[in-house]
């Protein structure tokens, strides 16, 4: 229940921001110059770098941990250094790429819902924003608490295997979603949405 009400809620923040985006655009009545959409492309860039660095990781601490890693002061090392590279490189990186990546969309001729591609990139944006904030939070926690307890022999508790193989499966998914939206931005593969007004004219 409280894992559905902090997506909710999460959804609802991410709603009104991009909504607080698209309102403010409205007082530019210009667009972007060329000059402008370069820099705020290279600075969409960086937080896509960012974001890709974090998750990818934590995806290596959160696999080294119980396999190459044994030691039990390590691993507990390991998924603290991987909830950190959450903290401070993938949530900064998720919450720059959408807040530029909105802006530029807004603020140039693309448009927010012009392009389906631009669409799939936004939603999927928020999809890995939604599951980081729940499914992966959660998984985080569970694996710094289990192995902060202080018991001996980590890779024989269960639970704690458990919650490592699932963040390890997170990380991974994560990465795919990542990936895709890299590719979607780069391939274009959906192109112009017929807009009614369009389809009245035809």
């Amino acid at each position: 229940m409280l894992e559905l009400l902090i997506t909710l809620l999460t959804l609802i923040i991410i709603l009104l921001f991009i909504s607080a985006l698209v309102i403010v655009s409205k007082l530019f009545p210009d667009k972007l110059s060329s000059k402008q959409k370069k820099w705020w492309t290279i600075l969409h860039i960086v937080f896509v770098i960012i974001y890709f660095a974090g998750v990818l990781g934590a995806l290596l601490l959160t696999s080294f941990a119980s396999t190459i890693i044994v030691d039990d002061a390590q691993i507990k090392a390991a998924h603290l250094f991987a909830r950190y590279f959450d903290w401070f490189l993938v949530i900064p990186g998720a919450l720059g790429c959408i807040v530029t990546g909105v802006w530029l969309a807004v603020r140039t001729q693309w448009g927010l819902t012009k392009h389906y591609w631009i669409i799939v990139k936004t939603l999927g944006n928020i999809t890995a924003i939604l599951f980081g904030s729940t499914f992966m939070r959660h998984w985080f926690d569970e694996t710094v608490n289990l192995s902060s307890t202080g018991q001996s022999n980590l890779i024989e508790n269960t639970a704690y295997l458990h919650s490592h193989q699932m963040l390890l499966v997170g990380a991974i998914i994560s990465l795919l979603i990542l990936l895709f939206l890299l590719f979607t931005s780069y391939f274009k593969p959906w192109g112009k949405r017929v807009m009614p007004l369009q389809e009245h004219k035809a």
